[in-house]
């Protein structure tokens, strides 16, 4: 017996999860958090949900590090009867109780919920970008998008086309290529850490996309 953080271990399972869950305090008023006002959320809180929408993939790159990881962020699994739910996240979007959602806003204690986040996490990487993204937004006044209540499992492509809805990175490749050029990530992890992030995870992209795995063999080594 062992433990493992494997994001996946197992065909027909379940994915693990580390959700991160944030809020803000004033430095002159301990114990208040800057994430409510009258028993709802507070405009600093949407602020701060609009930095990490922008930043989201980004952000993804470092929460969910590695090829594995992208294969529990589906909306269904096919070896599941029924393509049963997963109840994982699928887009960079917000809503109050929506597990199909990056972020999520439960009440009643107003932290910041991201659930595209998995057990391969380097929790002071992610905090550090998370904490930015955040702060960013506070500090330019964004706009969050209007909140998203819906199942997005089964949302048109249109929707995904129009930009009502990114979706998160379907690949390592595709995360990697968004933290790459993400300017507040160069920022926070510097062009050293920053740079041997991408050679490292590119690296590991390209071994894994270089490899003839057993699917691959059974789907078409025999076609007679």
């Amino acid at each position: 017996m062992f433990a493992t953080f494997m994001p996946k271990p197992a065909q027909g399972d379940w994915r693990n999860g580390a959700h991160i869950n944030w809020s803000v305090q004033a430095l002159d008023r301990p114990g208040e958090n800057l994430f409510e006002a009258d028993g709802d959320w507070s405009e600093l809180a949407l602020q701060a949900v609009a930095g990490v929408i922008r930043h989201g993939v980004a952000i993804t790159a470092v929460n969910c590090s590695t090829v594995n990881s992208y294969k529990g962020l589906i909306g269904r699994a096919r070896e599941f009867e029924g393509g049963t739910v997963t109840w994982a996240p699928t887009h960079i979007v917000h809503g109050r109780n929506n597990r199909s959602a990056m972020l999520r806003l439960p009440q009643p204690r107003f932290a910041i919920e991201n659930r595209a986040v998995d057990m391969y996490v380097n929790p002071y990487l992610a905090l550090a970008l998370t904490s930015a993204a955040s702060l960013r937004g506070m500090t330019e006044e964004l706009d969050a998008p209007p909140p998203v209540e819906k199942s997005l499992y089964d949302i048109e492509t249109r929707d995904k086309d129009e930009g009502t809805a990114q979706p998160l990175p379907r690949t390592l490749s595709e995360a990697i290529d968004g933290f790459e050029a993400d300017a507040l990530a160069k920022e926070v992890f510097g062009p050293t850490l920053h740079g041997l992030f991408v050679r490292h995870k590119r690296d590991e992209w390209d071994r894994y996309h270089e490899w003839v795995s057993d699917w691959e063999v059974r789907e078409y080594l025999r076609f007679l």
